[in-house]
């Protein structure tokens, strides 16, 4: 099967400089509690973490009590993950599916929660694949089971483009990417490719390339795979609110 358009991206350099990206600590602060909150409220306790990077979630989410299964097809950022593990005192259990694959590498029903964080899925680049993806999450989830994925404020992105691309790019820092030594910024945006360079204050740069998600077509294609019940948060608060950097979206099997 066809590798995931955007497996070559991720260089040594942007994984070094990821955690500085993200700053740990500052994402837990900006969600209050959303991931750990909701997956209680459902009683999910088997967690797949779908898309791993250095461990930040899979990491805290160990450490809260859940089951944790990682997933991650990139072995730089395994490795960089399994470090912070070992830093933290927590092992990690981690599997290289492709997110298409799910549900033929998965037991059916095998876990209570699907957590997709950080823009992920934003990684596939063609509609077939994304729905495929999102329809294997559904079958590996338990009747009640929860997805929570989420994607960035393309909208705005798409509608300002000229802007952003003088330098001019709106973002809190509050929220997911929330580290001050480094900066993300689209530098190329475009109806089916965006570009991030993630750029650390010492000079060390990185390069993402996106599928820029139009209004409503995230939420719509989580309906088309079997979701019925899908709730949309922005920066993890409920409803949806076009300043948001970031829109979360609770979908129920």
């Amino acid at each position: 099967m066809r590798k995931f358009q955007d497996e070559k991206n991720y260089s040594p350099v942007l994984v070094d400089i990821w955690g500085d990206y993200i700053d740990w600590q500052k994402r837990r602060d900006g969600e209050a509690g959303f991931i750990t909150n909701l997956l209680k409220d459902n009683g999910c306790r088997r967690v797949v973490d779908a898309s791993l990077g250095d461990g930040c979630d899979s990491i805290y989410l160990l450490k809260q009590g859940f089951n944790v299964t990682s997933n991650e097809l990139d072995s730089v950022f395994a490795q960089k993950a399994l470090e912070n593990a070992a830093k933290e005192g927590v092992q990690l259990n981690i599997k290289n599916y492709d997110w298409r694959e799910f549900d033929e590498r998965f037991e059916p029903e095998s876990f209570d929660a699907v957590v997709l964080q950080g823009n992920s899925l934003t990684h596939l680049f063609r509609t077939a694949d994304q729905l495929q993806a999102l329809s294997a999450f559904r079958k590996v989830l338990r009747p009640g089971g929860v997805l929570l994925i989420d994607e960035r404020n393309y909208e705005y992105i798409l509608a300002n483009r000229e802007k952003i691309l003088k330098g001019d790019f709106r973002y809190s820092g509050k929220y997911v990417y929330c580290g001050k030594k480094v900066k993300g910024a689209p530098i190329e945006i475009g109806p089916k490719k965006v570009v991030l360079r993630i750029a650390h204050e010492d000079g060390r740069t990185g390069y993402i390339y996106v599928y820029p998600f139009k209004e409503g077509e995230l939420h719509s294609l989580i309906h088309k795979a079997g979701f019925e019940d899908v709730e949309q948060y922005s920066d993890f608060k409920k409803g949806r609110d076009a300043g948001a950097d970031y829109f979360q979206y609770v979908a129920r099997k």
